[in-house]
């Protein structure tokens, strides 16, 4: 791998998503007896000689004290506005940095608990598939073994059979023999197990599949640190069988397409002005991100930033796709007036032109929705109906407009 080429780019990161919930509030409402809702806000407490306005007296007893100058309108506007900044003790964070932790398993389990998409282990799926039908065989064997006592006691004492009590109380005097109690004993704790292990390994299935970028990064991790010897990297090899730990933001191979074109140009600006550092990095990584390590390789951004680039860049690609065609139509089907009453002896090639233009729009229509569904399917995680209701609908927009705006000269 050269060492010019970086993780960044080829890391998708979530690190700085929140979610953010509304507190409950423990007041119930007198009509309706509901837990009201909303926001909290907690101020900081100062000290009184900080909080408390001076008197005109103080003032005036302290010769040094000049008179200050009166604030501006724009000044009392914006001030009612802006937040007290708070102090260290609320701001201040303990950031567990790479570098800080020794190389090897401390820092390998501090790079990979940094970012959610570096939380790739194994699942491990060809031993819970042994286990499952280790217990399955067993399992098996204990259903057939009771279907054998249960045929016998069909012939000997059929009482057993329609009594758990009569069962229950033969059993007791048969001493350590083998019988039906014994077995459904086993049957039970071996199904119990056999229960346990099966949802397990089909809660380990509904876990996502690395991304192949995320993958890479943890490899190149590896190969650049080397923070295990090479017969306990074994794990990270069986890419197959590897999980991730993260759920995914909505559409996680377009986000990866928007952070390696960040890191791409990022890189690009410091080479051609000469930058100490990237300098979109500031924009799309927080304190607490850059607090994390100093290695030039990994570069972490922040989720919520680059989930609101995104954003806008959808609500673009929304806005190109409902305009360009309108405008398109428009100047397709718009037919200039009649300015002459002898206008009517062309009406024969007018009605051909429009017809011809109408065609037109319809392959504008048809191209558009081919496009708009392209988009749908590659920024979105939309399932097959959805996708199919939102094509239709944005096809139907259009056949209305090419059925009732057809020209100011029809």
């Amino acid at each position: 791998m050269a060492p010019s080429r970086t993780m960044t780019g080829d890391t998708m990161v979530m690190a700085d998503e929140k979610r953010s919930y509304s507190p409950t509030s423990p007041t119930d409402t007198e009509v309706t007896g509901e837990t009201l809702r909303g926001d909290a806000i907690i101020d900081i407490e100062g000290d009184d000689a900080e909080t408390t306005r001076p008197s005109v007296d103080s003032r005036e007893s302290d010769p040094s004290a000049q008179p200050q100058k009166r604030p501006t309108v724009l000044r009392r506007i914006t001030g009612t506005f802006r937040s007290t900044p708070d102090p260290l003790s609320v701001t201040e964070i303990n950031t567990r940095k790479l570098e800080n932790t020794p190389n090897g398993f401390p820092r390998l389990a501090a790079f990979q608990s940094s970012e959610a998409n570096f939380s790739l282990y194994r699942s491990f799926s060809y031993l819970h598939s042994r286990i499952l039908l280790d217990l399955q065989d067993e399992i098996t064997f204990l259903e057939k073994e009771l279907d054998e006592i249960d045929w016998d006691d069909l012939d000997d004492n059929p009482d057993r059979l329609r009594s758990r009590e009569a069962d229950v109380a033969a059993a007791a005097g048969e001493g350590e023999q083998r019988n039906r109690r014994v077995i459904l004993k086993e049957i039970r704790t071996k199904l119990m197990e056999y229960d346990e292990v099966l949802i397990k390994a089909r809660e380990l299935e509904a876990f996502q599949k690395p991304s192949d970028r995320n993958y890479r990064s943890v490899r190149r991790y590896h190969h650049n640190t080397k923070p295990l010897m090479d017969a306990e990297i074994d794990s990270i090899r069986s890419k197959e069988d590897t999980v991730s730990l993260r759920s995914g933001r909505e559409w996680a191979t377009f986000d990866g397409g928007v952070e390696t074109m960040i890191g791409q140009i990022d890189h690009g600006l410091k080479w051609v002005f000469n930058f100490k550092e990237p300098p979109l990095q500031r924009f799309f990584r927080t304190p607490a991100l850059r607090e994390k390590t100093t290695n030039s390789y990994i570069s972490l951004y922040s989720s919520s930033r680059i989930d609101q680039l995104i954003n806008i860049l959808i609500t673009f690609v929304i806005f190109i796709l409902l305009v360009i065609p309108v405008v398109t139509m428009y100047h397709l089907t718009a037919n200039p007036p009649s300015s002459t009453p002898g206008a009517s002896a062309s009406t024969a090639d007018a009605s051909g032109s429009t017809t011809n233009n109408t065609f037109n729009a319809v392959g504008v229509l048809i191209v558009f929705t081919l496009l708009f569904s392209a988009a749908m399917s590659l920024l979105t995680k939309a399932a097959r109906h959805e996708l199919f209701a939102a094509s239709a609908a944005y096809c139907a927009i259009l056949v209305v407009f090419i059925g009732n705006f057809t020209g100011p000269g029809t």
